[in-house]
């Protein structure tokens, strides 16, 4: 199912109510504040205040006729070059950013990520390691529970050449993914049966990410402390090699 445009464009930042005026001003080109607001089913005073943060962000402009002030929208396209600029603005500060994480003595650090929003920002966290990837426990749960995010991610994994080693019980859907085993640089050790994983865990930079995915409401963990990753990482490797045929 393709995501509709209002929930695209609340993950964009937009209010409920500016959405709606935004769409309106799509569809009727332009129009007067009594106009969008009879059209879009708000007050005219909240709809003037809408018009008002819409042309702050650049998605609104107006001109003067007379005495009346009538409002268009501005071409979607802006909506990414504002992403554009807003990415080209955090980049520049990133290298300060990172100065200033390194001052501060590392401590183990655990952050909760709730929803299936909270899932992908862990995913999307995974792949920015450049080095490979440890998976294990609960594999079938993402592809279920996230039909378009994981299958998303998987992709941007193997465009970015990050292989992956996974571990776990055996199931019918690997069945495909053996076959693209080796193309999408992915390795397989299959586990007994009666071994149940409940979670989902990623191993990657230092970091171990813990998600419960089978039932909502989903959430994860992610923990980022060295000696914790590295136990966890030779817990894996001692499984793999014990089951590796």
């Amino acid at each position: 199912m393709v995501e509709s445009y209002k929930d695209v464009l609340q993950d964009y930042g937009l209010s409920e109510n500016e959405i709606k005026i935004y769409i309106t001003l799509l569809k009727m080109g332009e129009a007067s504040v009594q106009a969008i607001a009879r059209n879009a089913g708000l007050a005219r005073t909240t709809t003037y205040h809408v018009l008002a943060y819409l042309k702050e962000k650049g998605l609104a402009s107006s001109i003067e006729n007379g005495k009346i002030t009538y409002f268009q929208a501005t071409n979607p396209q802006r909506l990414v070059e504002t992403l554009t600029e807003q990415k080209k603005r955090i980049e520049s500060i990133i290298p300060e950013l990172k100065h200033l994480s390194l001052t501060i003595t590392e401590k183990p650090k655990a952050v909760i990520y709730e929803g299936a929003k909270g899932i992908r920002a862990i995913l999307q966290d995974v792949l920015e390691e450049k080095k490979e990837i440890l998976h294990y426990g609960d594999l079938i749960s993402l592809t279920n529970a996230l039909p378009f995010i994981f299958p998303q991610f998987i992709r941007t994994r193997v465009e970015r050449h990050i292989p992956i080693r996974i571990m776990g019980k055996h199931e019918e859907a690997h069945i495909e993914l053996l076959k693209t085993a080796q193309k999408e640089k992915r390795s397989f050790v299959f586990i007994p049966d009666k071994f149940i994983f409940k979670t989902s865990i990623f191993l990657y930079k230092s970091k171990v990410a813990i998600l419960s995915i089978q039932s909502e409401p989903y959430y994860g963990i992610v923990i980022e402390n060295k000696d914790f990753y590295d136990t966890q990482k030779n817990m894996f490797e001692l499984l793999w090699k014990a089951y590796k045929k």
